[in-house]
C-alpha cells in the first residue's frame, strides 16, 4: 500500500464528505440519513489489498477520519468498528468476485449494518438517547448504510481506476499483464 497517495485519497474523501456530501443527505421518517464515503473507502481496500496488516490500518485510520467527521460519543469507537468489519469483509472477500456490483453492494451492506448498528448500540448503553429512541436510531443506521451501499459501486470504480497509485501491489485477480 503506497499510504502517501492513501492519506491523500481519505483526506479527499473527507472533504468530499464534509461539503460536497451535504447534498446527498435526504430526510426520512427516521431522521436524515447520508452515505458515509470513508465506509465505502473502507470496503475497497478490504477487498483489494492483499496485505492483512495494510488492510487493518487503512481500516483504522478510515474509522479515525470517520470519527473525526461525525459528532457523537465515544471518540475512537469507529475506527475500532472500521478495523473489526474490514477484518469480516477481508475473510469473505476470497469467497466471492470482488470485481463484481452485487459483490461490492452486499459487502459494503454487510460493513455498514455491523458498523452503524452497533454505533447505535453503543449510545443506547452511554444512555444518550431517551426512552424509545433506539427503534429510530437503528432505522435511520440501516438507512445509512443501504445508502451507503447503493453508491459503494461507483467510488469503488474510482479507486479502481487509481489502484495502480494507490496499492503498491493489486489483488492476483483481474491483474492487467505487463
Amino acid at each position: 500500500m503506497r499510504w502517501i497517495y492513501f492519506l491523500l485519497i481519505t483526506y479527499a474523501a473527507v472533504l468530499i464528505q464534509t461539503t460536497v456530501g451535504q447534498v446527498l443527505w435526504l430526510p426520512t421518517p427516521a431522521g436524515w440519513i447520508a452515505p458515509v464515503f470513508l465506509a465505502a473507502m473502507a470496503v475497497f481496500v478490504a477487498m483489494f489489498v492483499r496485505s492483512r496488516l495494510d488492510v487493518l490500518l487503512a481500516a483504522w485510520t478510515l474509522g479515525m477520519a470517520t470519527d473525526l467527521t461525525l459528532s457523537g460519543p465515544g471518540m475512537g469507537l469507529l475506527a475500532l468498528l472500521f478495523l473489526a468489519g474490514a477484518w469480516g469483509v477481508f475473510n469473505l472477500r476470497e469467497a466471492f468476485f470482488c470485481e463484481r456490483v452485487a459483490t461490492q453492494v452486499i459487502m459494503a451492506l454487510l460493513f455498514c449494518l455491523f458498523v452503524f448498528e452497533a454505533w447505535a448500540v453503543y449510545q443506547v448503553l452511554l444512555g444518550d438517547l431517551p426512552g424509545g429512541q433506539f427503534a429510530r436510531l437503528a432505522l435511520q443506521a440501516a438507512g445509512i448504510s443501504v445508502y451507503t451501499a447503493a453508491l459503494t459501486p461507483l467510488i469503488c470504480a474510482a479507486l479502481r481506476r487509481m489502484q495502480r497509485v494507490l496499492l503498491s501491489f493489486p489483488t492476483g485477480r483481474g491483474r492487467e499483464r505487463r
